[in-house]
């Protein structure tokens, strides 16, 4: 489908991009982007087949995917024209997607640019986090600008469906508004739910916690440097959510004696838990 395809950024999304093309196209030339000692590590793994930390690599490559923290992916994107010569598909796989289809528009014609944000991760980053089956049963939102020829979001499409991806399209704004409270909400309370407990509860008192705390606070080991990015680019969205998030706490506050708030948000809380989970089963396509 793309006979070269250049990666910037070779950290836990761009390195599994990577590790999924060599097992369905292994005959695609891949170039990792990034600092000497992360090239290093993906050449050793057979990740990729060049690279270095000059953007100009990208020349001759069909696909450009810009896999760094999304304000970086913005500053590589403005640096392209300049870097790459000839034609070529650019996509991304930030979280969040106003910020980079607005500076998109600045772009010659020849680079034509898809925004896209795979919804898959893991609690660590780093290409050693990386692995070939992270997109499997996960969904991979495109958004579009505006002037985006059809041709391009299919083959973008085509192209994630190879890793067991499951593509969708959407519009920049209503991704970022819904992000905001599937992700950028979540990582946001239970990093600050981590702090919390960690500082009042201390090293000992951790050690009596159950399954619980650890099952729900799974998310608190997420680099930092990432979600600052995603937080500078969706800040009016993000902001709403946490209002909502600490109203909901605030009424639960004043009402602990009586538990008639308690209760309440405990039984919406299990309704949705139910369709999260069957939204999940439907997705495997279990019964």
């Amino acid at each position: 489908m793309f006979q070269r395809i250049a990666v910037a950024g070779f950290g836990l999304i761009g390195g599994s991009v990577a590790l999924a093309l060599r097992a369905v196209a292994p005959g695609c030339q891949i170039v990792a982007i990034d600092d000497a000692a992360v090239v290093s590590q993906a050449l050793g793994a057979g990740a990729a087949d060049a690279g270095g930390d000059d953007l100009a690599l990208a020349n001759g490559a069909d696909l450009v995917i810009l896999a760094a923290p999304v304000r970086q992916n913005i500053g590589l994107l403005h640096d392209l024209p300049s870097r790459v010569r000839g034609e070529a598909l650019v996509t991304d796989v930030g979280s969040t997607k106003r910020a980079i289809v607005a500076a998109a528009s600045h772009l010659p014609s020849r680079l034509r640019f898809v925004g896209g944000h795979p919804l898959a991760g893991a609690a660590t980053g780093g290409f050693a986090s990386a692995r070939a089956d992270l997109f499997r049963g996960r969904p991979w939102i495109f958004s579009p600008t505006g002037n985006q020829q059809d041709p391009d979001v299919e083959r973008l499409m085509a192209f994630v469906s190879q890793f067991g991806a499951l593509p969708k399209a959407m519009d920049a704004a209503a991704h970022d508004r819904l992000m905001a409270y599937i992700s950028h909400l979540p990582q946001l309370a239970v990093s600050a739910l981590m702090q919390v407990v960690g500082e009042r509860a201390g090293r000992e008192g951790l050690r009596l916690a159950g399954t619980g705390l650890r099952d729900t606070t799974r998310l608190a080991s997420s680099p930092a440097g990432t979600w600052r990015d995603v937080t500078a680019t969706n800040v009016d969205a993000l902001g709403a959510a946490i209002d909502d998030l600490t109203l909901a706490l605030q009424r639960l506050k004043s009402d602990l004696t009586d538990g008639l708030e308690l209760e309440r948000v405990f039984d919406r809380a299990a309704s949705w838990k139910r369709t999260l989970d069957r939204s999940d089963d439907e997705d495997r396509g279990e019964s």
